[in-house]
Protein backbone atom coordinates (compact mmCIF):
# COMPACT_ATOMS: atom_id res chain seq x y z
CA UNK A 1 0.00 0.00 0.00
CA UNK A 2 2.79 2.27 0.75
CA UNK A 3 4.37 1.61 -2.24
CA UNK A 4 1.20 2.38 -4.27
CA UNK A 5 1.35 5.84 -2.60
CA UNK A 6 4.43 6.49 -2.94
CA UNK A 7 3.79 6.11 -6.86
CA UNK A 8 1.02 8.02 -6.67
CA UNK A 9 2.83 11.27 -4.73
CA UNK A 10 6.08 10.72 -7.65
CA UNK A 11 3.95 11.07 -10.34
CA UNK A 12 1.74 14.35 -8.86
CA UNK A 13 5.36 16.18 -8.26
CA UNK A 14 6.19 15.12 -11.88
CA UNK A 15 3.09 16.64 -13.09
CA UNK A 16 3.67 19.59 -10.64
CA UNK A 17 7.10 19.45 -12.42
CA UNK A 18 6.01 19.66 -16.49
CA UNK A 19 3.38 22.04 -15.20
CA UNK A 20 6.17 24.54 -13.86
CA UNK A 21 8.33 24.07 -16.91
CA UNK A 22 5.65 24.51 -19.37
CA UNK A 23 4.90 28.06 -17.90
CA UNK A 24 8.49 29.74 -18.84
CA UNK A 25 9.45 29.73 -22.95
CA UNK A 26 8.95 26.05 -23.34
CA UNK A 27 5.31 25.96 -22.47
CA UNK A 28 5.17 29.70 -23.99
CA UNK A 29 6.60 27.89 -27.31
CA UNK A 30 4.25 25.05 -27.14
CA UNK A 31 1.23 26.96 -27.13
CA UNK A 32 2.04 28.65 -30.28
CA UNK A 33 2.57 25.75 -32.12
CA UNK A 34 -0.71 24.58 -34.75
CA UNK A 35 -2.46 22.52 -32.98
CA UNK A 36 -4.61 21.76 -36.73
CA UNK A 37 -4.58 18.61 -38.30
CA UNK A 38 -4.78 20.36 -41.59
CA UNK A 39 -1.52 19.84 -44.06
CA UNK A 40 0.47 23.06 -44.06
CA UNK A 41 -0.97 24.40 -41.28
CA UNK A 42 0.70 26.68 -39.64
CA UNK A 43 3.21 27.08 -42.52
CA UNK A 44 2.60 30.59 -42.86
CA UNK A 45 3.58 33.38 -40.83
CA UNK A 46 0.93 36.03 -40.50
CA UNK A 47 3.09 38.53 -40.29
CA UNK A 48 4.74 37.76 -43.74
CA UNK A 49 1.68 36.53 -45.55
CA UNK A 50 -1.72 38.08 -43.29
CA UNK A 51 -3.95 35.91 -46.55
CA UNK A 52 -2.90 32.56 -46.56
CA UNK A 53 -4.66 30.40 -49.02
CA UNK A 54 -7.30 28.94 -47.66
CA UNK A 55 -8.26 26.24 -50.41
CA UNK A 56 -11.91 25.45 -49.08
CA UNK A 57 -12.86 28.91 -49.19
CA UNK A 58 -11.66 29.61 -52.38
CA UNK A 59 -13.40 26.67 -53.47
CA UNK A 60 -16.41 27.35 -51.89
CA UNK A 61 -16.40 30.96 -52.86
CA UNK A 62 -15.63 30.25 -56.80
CA UNK A 63 -18.05 27.48 -57.10
CA UNK A 64 -20.75 29.83 -55.16
CA UNK A 65 -20.31 32.50 -57.95
CA UNK A 66 -20.52 29.98 -60.72
CA UNK A 67 -23.38 27.66 -59.88
CA UNK A 68 -27.05 28.91 -61.68
CA UNK A 69 -30.06 29.97 -60.17
CA UNK A 70 -31.49 26.79 -57.96
CA UNK A 71 -28.61 24.61 -58.00
CA UNK A 72 -26.63 24.45 -54.87
CA UNK A 73 -23.36 22.57 -53.63
CA UNK A 74 -21.92 21.26 -50.28
CA UNK A 75 -19.16 22.09 -48.21
CA UNK A 76 -15.75 21.28 -50.10
CA UNK A 77 -13.89 17.80 -48.83
CA UNK A 78 -10.97 17.12 -48.99
CA UNK A 79 -10.19 13.19 -49.55
CA UNK A 80 -6.96 10.98 -50.40
CA UNK A 81 -5.08 14.28 -51.82
CA UNK A 82 -8.47 15.95 -53.77
CA UNK A 83 -10.61 18.55 -52.74
CA UNK A 84 -14.11 17.78 -54.44
CA UNK A 85 -17.89 19.79 -54.35
CA UNK A 86 -20.72 17.62 -54.40
CA UNK A 87 -23.27 19.80 -56.92
CA UNK A 88 -26.99 19.70 -57.12
CA UNK A 89 -29.02 20.84 -59.86
CA UNK A 90 -32.84 21.22 -59.33
CA UNK A 91 -35.17 18.57 -60.44
CA UNK A 92 -36.68 20.55 -62.64
CA UNK A 93 -34.08 20.92 -64.59
CA UNK A 94 -33.13 19.08 -67.98
CA UNK A 95 -29.77 17.83 -69.06
CA UNK A 96 -26.44 16.16 -68.60
CA UNK A 97 -25.16 17.03 -64.98
CA UNK A 98 -21.82 15.53 -65.87
CA UNK A 99 -21.23 17.73 -68.94
CA UNK A 100 -22.73 20.54 -67.06
CA UNK A 101 -20.03 19.99 -64.56
CA UNK A 102 -17.40 20.78 -67.28
CA UNK A 103 -18.95 24.16 -67.46
CA UNK A 104 -18.17 24.98 -63.80
CA UNK A 105 -14.58 24.12 -63.62
CA UNK A 106 -12.52 27.63 -62.70
CA UNK A 107 -10.47 29.01 -66.19
CA UNK A 108 -6.81 28.07 -66.78
CA UNK A 109 -5.76 31.44 -65.50
CA UNK A 110 -7.76 31.60 -62.27
CA UNK A 111 -6.32 32.11 -58.93
CA UNK A 112 -6.89 28.41 -57.57
CA UNK A 113 -4.19 26.56 -60.36
CA UNK A 114 -1.96 28.51 -58.31
CA UNK A 115 -2.13 26.32 -55.24
CA UNK A 116 -4.20 23.12 -56.67
CA UNK A 117 -3.44 20.51 -59.40
CA UNK A 118 -7.12 19.46 -59.51
CA UNK A 119 -10.84 19.47 -58.05
CA UNK A 120 -13.53 17.02 -58.45
CA UNK A 121 -17.42 17.90 -59.11
CA UNK A 122 -19.66 15.32 -58.25
CA UNK A 123 -22.91 15.91 -59.58
CA UNK A 124 -26.30 14.56 -57.31
CA UNK A 125 -28.97 14.80 -59.26
CA UNK A 126 -32.63 12.78 -59.10
CA UNK A 127 -31.12 11.25 -55.68
CA UNK A 128 -28.44 10.04 -57.18
CA UNK A 129 -24.87 10.14 -57.54
CA UNK A 130 -23.41 10.66 -61.33
CA UNK A 131 -20.20 10.18 -62.66
CA UNK A 132 -17.57 13.31 -61.15
CA UNK A 133 -15.86 15.43 -63.64
CA UNK A 134 -12.11 15.97 -62.24
CA UNK A 135 -11.02 19.87 -63.32
CA UNK A 136 -7.49 21.04 -63.90
CA UNK A 137 -5.53 23.94 -64.93
CA UNK A 138 -5.91 23.49 -68.93
CA UNK A 139 -9.71 21.94 -68.24
CA UNK A 140 -10.96 25.13 -69.42
CA UNK A 141 -9.39 27.75 -71.53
Amino acid sequence: MKHALAKVASALAGGALLAASLAGPAGAQLQGMPRSDLPAQGSTDPEIDPFPFDPRLEIRSYVASRLPTEWWAKEPIYNLGLFSVEIHPPAAWRGNPTSAMMRLCPPARHEIWRHLQKIELRPFYHDAPWPAFTCRPGTVP
